[in-house]
């Protein structure tokens, strides 16, 4: 009895979230729509943002067991395999379209519910990740953050031309025209022996973060950018004298940074030094970003 209630709130909750937004759907409504006191649907739900939250990770348990289904499915080729999961990501937002209006028009920064977004965000990376390493391969590791966000990129594009632009579009061409183009930057990578800019280091520490519902600090980005400098130092192919000084070099920088005033000149300089070992470039580049940025 107790999981049927539960379940007519969920269906009344999606109805209403749909038809008129998060933000102007009440407890009440959704009780009285159930023909159940408030009272009564606190039993299950404590709040409004719980109700939200419960409904869209059942859409997402959904989605990802589908996706899981067509990863073990053997008649299937890898690429099919990303083809099919594709579609699914685009036809799981077609579907729940009010899913793609409520993050667009809440605040994901502030309040209950921005712990879940950030949890959201890791899913759908760790889950593009996964594919993009079945599709192409162990030897994409080290470069797998990039394409990720780049098929990312895409996909979020294409489903705001669906969405709010009704182009005309067909989901299966959309899909296979994304793995063509993901498949041609991979090789673009390998060809041009490109280095990554975000690396795993980073991505791995940004990902506890997000499943953590927890925001990045910047002073965490330096940290990490910086231990990233230093590994990557030990195994490049210059002498231990070279290498010495470039670790010198990146510990006065963690030293200046970790200072509460730290002095601007000294830290670029040090950075300008580094960077001009070709392969800490990219990390030395990204590290800029955030030397001179005060945390909010």
């Amino acid at each position: 009895m107790l999981s049927i209630i539960r379940q007519n709130i969920m269906e009344s909750a999606a109805r209403y979230f749909s038809e008129h937004g998060y933000a102007a759907t009440s407890i009440q409504e959704i009780a009285d729509d159930c023909g159940i006191a408030k009272g009564s649907l606190y039993k299950f739900f404590q709040s409004k943002e719980d109700l939200f939250i419960a409904f869209h990770e059942a859409q997402q348990e959904a989605l990802y067991t589908r996706v899981e289904s067509i990863r073990a499915d053997a008649a299937l080729s890898l690429r099919e395999v990303f083809i099919l999961e594709t579609e699914c990501h685009f036809e799981f937002f077609l579907n729940n379209k009010f899913i793609m209006h409520d993050i667009k028009q809440l605040d994901a920064s502030k309040g209950p519910i921005a712990p879940y977004f950030l949890q959201l965000r890791a899913n759908l990376l760790k889950y593009s990740k996964e594919g993009l390493i079945r599709l192409l391969g162990e030897q994409f590791r080290p470069n797998i953050w990039d394409l990720v966000i780049m098929y990312n990129g895409i996909v979020r594009e294409f489903i705001f031309l669906l969405l709010y632009e009704n182009k005309p579009l067909n989901i299966k061409e959309i899909a296979v025209y994304i793995v063509d183009r993901v498949e041609e930057m991979a090789a673009c990578i390998v060809q041009k022996k490109t280095q990554p800019l975000l690396s795993n280091t980073m991505m791995n520490h940004y990902m506890q973060c997000e499943k953590a519902g927890k925001s990045i600090l910047i002073k965490e980005y330096r940290t990490s950018l910086l231990a990233n400098l230093l590994s990557t130092t030990k195994e490049l192919s210059i002498t231990n004298f070279r290498k010495e000084e470039l670790s010198d070099a990146i510990t006065m920088l963690q030293e200046e940074l970790a200072k509460e005033s730290h002095k601007s000149v000294l830290v670029h300089a040090l950075l300008d030094f580094v960077g001009k070992e070709h392969e800490l470039k990219p990390i030395v580049r990204q590290l800029e970003r955030y030397v001179c940025v005060k945390q909010a």
